[in-house]
């Protein structure tokens, strides 16, 4: 393999696309999150609720809030999962192989579960739930009484959604890496 170097302007474009990587794979995580509070017969956004109401919001504001925030978390797991790619140069050149980029996604949406959403979801979250003084409805009108029981029964499907998370952000930004890599040998 050619001893390629990345320039300053190449990784500043690699971290843009770990951005982009990063919103797109949450938009389709928030998709199968709807998907799944469907088939659970869950209010709409009843995820975002939570956390918008953890974070302190209520009513349409938590919602809203839980959207923006687990959105933004997204795009910046993003950013930050380019950023060995962008320092460790045999990293970056592994990406290129579709295969390589794979299995990084699927670590980094195992990591991101396990040393963000758990520590988040049972350190922030759930306490906040066993306050919540408001009523949700299923979509059959049934009250759902225990939201930290149906919480804590997220948790564990979530895995699944992380590593969707992660294989979206590495298609993305292998293909970008494949493409940089073709482009950077034409250049030697």
């Amino acid at each position: 393999m050619q001893d390629i170097r990345i320039q300053a302007r190449d990784k500043v474009k690699i971290l843009a696309v770990g951005l982009l990587a990063g919103l797109n794979a949450t938009l389709v995580v928030s998709g199968l999150i709807f998907a799944g509070e469907a088939l659970m017969n869950y209010p709409h956004g009843l995820f975002y609720l939570i956390i918008g109401y953890s974070l302190g919001f209520d009513g349409s504001n938590a919602l809203g809030m839980g959207m923006v925030m687990h959105i933004v978390t997204g795009v910046l797991i993003g950013l930050v999962a380019s950023i060995p790619v962008v320092t460790v140069e045999r990293l970056f050149r592994a990406l290129s192989n579709f295969n390589t980029a794979m299995i990084y996604g699927i670590i980094v949406g195992v990591l991101v579960w396990l040393l963000f959403f758990l520590p988040v979801s049972y350190l922030i979250v759930m306490p906040t739930l066993e306050g919540y003084n408001g009523v949700a409805y299923d979509r059959s009108g049934r009250i759902l009484t225990d939201l930290n029981l149906s919480f804590a029964r997220v948790i564990y499907y979530s895995i699944g959604l992380h590593i969707q998370f992660g294989i979206v952000y590495s298609i993305i930004t292998g293909a970008f890496i494949e493409r940089m890599m073709k482009i950077l040998s034409l250049e030697k």
